[in-house]
């Protein structure tokens, strides 16, 4: 009664948080568990289930993919943007953390380009993860990372372990899930990971053990916790002047004193820079902000990062730069206002009516991906333009 009630729960979970991979995992696991665990009572008709099982889950992918096809549709973009980043250093990969700095810039060429048409201008958007760990692992650690991987693999599943044990399927699970999202992103995940493999390893797994020496392991824990301790310090002293600066609605003296002290400090959460140039931008300290923005560009090159820089250059009245970011960030998102309002303004307080009048037209005239205020503002703003130009 306890399992029937908790796999109920589980069901209805998954069900209620909408995640189409949850439904497709469960019903894999599900049918592989049953499958290994009646093996011999099915072993006469195997052809026939075999293939009545893959036929369901066939049309289960089918049908969840025609539940939401945008979001299908957007994955697909992701994924064929994606593939680009692979071709330069398909050997060794771009580095550990280079998605983040080199997606956008390759979604604006590829969008840009004859190659995209107008449904992936509209679907595109703020990207960090390919919604694919493997090639997550093959665009950042090329083809040594994956074949280490598949040597990883090959060391679990060529033991003697029965296949329909909590640990396997859990591996299963997250194996699955990898394919179209992002587990490794939540560190339960990779908890449960180093538990299934434990747990194997207890069974007398051929899963070979390293030992080491107390001595070896004690500096190895000592090292380990004085990074952590700093690391904590550090996140903890930024999260209070974060708020303090959010509650005066800017930096004090005080504070930026701090931020610029823990930018000399900095621990490599490029999140920081980010946040440390926003708020230099808030308080109008323009140059600095785009010192630390260029900064942070090399470790995370999104949308809002290249508007952060033009809004930047345009108070720096910058406008050849603040053109180029803009237009960048515009070629990332498309279906974006806020970029074409920038230029807008830029090209009418450089005098540039013809350009002005041109980027007017093409907000009036954009499609609206989804209706909300800030479009209207816009639209408007461009309609009084053209008014005073009686155009």
């Amino acid at each position: 009664m306890f399992k029937l009630i908790a796999c109920l729960l589980l069901i209805i979970v998954v069900i209620l948080s909408g995640s189409r991979t949850g439904v497709l995992t469960l019903c894999v696991v599900t049918l592989l568990f049953y499958a290994l665990r009646y093996r011999k009572l099915i072993h006469k008709r195997r052809i026939f289930l075999i293939s009545g099982g893959a036929l369901f889950l066939i049309s289960l992918f089918i049908g969840l993919i025609y539940l939401k096809p945008a979001s299908a549709s957007g994955r697909v973009l992701i994924w064929k943007v994606s593939a680009g980043l692979c071709k330069e250093h398909i050997i060794q990969g771009n580095g550990l953390g280079s998605f983040k700095a080199d997606y956008m810039p390759e979604q604006a060429k590829y969008l840009s380009s004859s190659h995209a048409d107008e449904s992936d201008r509209i679907l595109a958007g703020n990207t960090n993860h390919p919604f694919n760990e493997y090639l997550l692992l093959l665009i950042e650690q090329g083809l040594i990372g994956i074949v280490l991987f598949l040597l990883s693999l090959i060391a679990v599943f060529r033991s003697n372990v029965a296949f329909d044990t909590p640990a396997i399927l859990t591996l299963v699970s997250i194996a699955i899930f990898s394919c179209f999202s992002y587990p490794f992103k939540y560190a339960f995940v990779w908890f449960m990971i180093i538990y299934c493999l434990a747990s194997l390893n207890q069974r007398e797994v051929a899963l070979r053990t390293i030992h080491f020496n107390k001595p070896f392991l004690l500096i190895i824990l000592f090292i380990l916790c004085f990074f952590l301790i700093k690391n904590i310090i550090f996140e903890r002293t930024w999260k209070r002047i974060s708020l303090i600066a959010e509650k005066n609605t800017g930096l004090l003296d005080n504070e930026l004193s701090i931020f610029t002290k823990l930018y000399d400090e900095w621990n490599g959460n490029p999140y920081f820079l980010y946040n440390y140039a926003s708020e230099l931008k808030n308080v109008e300290l323009y140059k600095q902000s785009v010192n630390i923005f260029l900064h942070c560009e090399s470790y995370i090159n999104t949308y809002d990062l290249q508007m952060q820089l033009a809004d930047n250059y345009y108070q720096m009245e910058c406008w050849e730069e603040a053109e180029r970011r803009y237009k960048l960030a515009q070629c990332m998102c498309p279906s974006r206002f806020l970029p074409l309002q920038g230029l807008l303004r830029g090209y009418v307080k450089s005098d540039n009516c013809i350009l002005a009048e041109r980027i007017a037209l093409e907000i009036i005239n954009k499609r609206i991906k989804i209706p909300s205020y800030t479009v209207t503002i816009i639209q408007e703003e461009a309609r009084n333009y053209l008014r005073k130009k009686n155009i």
